[in-house]
């Protein structure tokens, strides 16, 4: 009987298991991207003075294409986004020095913003620490609640 009772609870446990880590069902995504990003140049320039070995030395910094709402059309499984789901799609071009101080050459970079929330840059998640500096200022320096 002890036997039959361990064995039950590790089917419980191993059951549970496997549907906990399930994706969520397709209408529960949340495919709306959110309103249009006012400020996704403040915003951006944020996460590069963030992430950016020596953000002053930016220069030339130029919107290629401002916020277009972009389907996404595959799984992007190292960033929180699913199938179907819409992104505000921003391409930027700056130059910048490296570091070891020399500016490495003009380059071009996609952003994706989703609820007023930087997602993803050249299509990889934000660090970790700068997406709970987002979360926890609740967006960007300066921007109006």
């Amino acid at each position: 009987m002890k036997r039959f009772s361990i064995v039950v609870s590790v089917l419980i446990v191993c059951a549970f298991g496997m549907f906990s880590c399930a994706a969520p069902p397709r209408e529960a995504i949340i495919r709306d991207p959110g309103p249009y990003p006012e400020e996704y140049r403040a915003m951006i320039r944020w996460y590069l003075d963030e992430t950016l070995e020596k953000p002053d030395s930016i220069r030339d910094f130029e919107i290629l294409k401002s916020p277009e709402i972009q389907r996404l059309e595959t799984y992007y499984a190292f960033i929180p986004l699913h199938e179907g789901q819409k992104v505000w799609e921003v391409f930027i071009a700056f130059d910048a020095k490296d570091r070891s101080g020399r500016y490495r050459g003009r380059d071009m970079h996609v952003v994706w913003i989703r609820h007023n929330r930087l997602v993803a840059f050249d299509y990889e998640r934000p660090e970790v620490d700068f997406v709970v500096r987002q979360r926890r200022l609740g967006g960007y320096p300066g921007e109006e609640e």
